[in-house]
């Protein structure tokens, strides 16, 4: 009999953690307490090269990957960028092109 895995809750979450490159080929992260603190350093990026990368929330003891929607719904091309977004490791070389297909996508 399979085990009941339990639905996880962004609001269970004891730390937060964002991964990102801010202009150089180095991926760095960076661990906040509470999502809003996440998200304050997030959108304080003037870097023209600052690009994040993953989102992780910390649940049940271990590090669970996550995305911000846009919209409660979702459609086609959202779902191809989340799939992208899960499965596609960033390069630090493509940078550039990655900040302007994200800009494109929140359009």
């Amino acid at each position: 009999m399979k085990k009941f895995k339990r639905k996880l809750n962004i609001e269970n979450a004891e730390l937060f953690k964002l991964e990102y490159y801010d202009g150089g080929s180095e991926l760095k992260s960076k661990e906040f307490n509470t999502y809003k603190a996440m998200e304050q350093f997030h959108s304080r990026q003037n870097d023209f090269m600052y690009l994040d990368c993953n989102r992780y929330a910390y649940i049940n003891d271990e590090w669970n990957l996550f995305i911000k929607l846009q919209s409660p719904i979702v459609f086609q091309s959202d779902l191809d960028f989340i799939n992208k977004t899960f499965n596609e490791p960033i390069e630090a070389k493509n940078l550039q092109n990655g900040k302007i297909e994200e800009l494109n996508h929140q359009k």
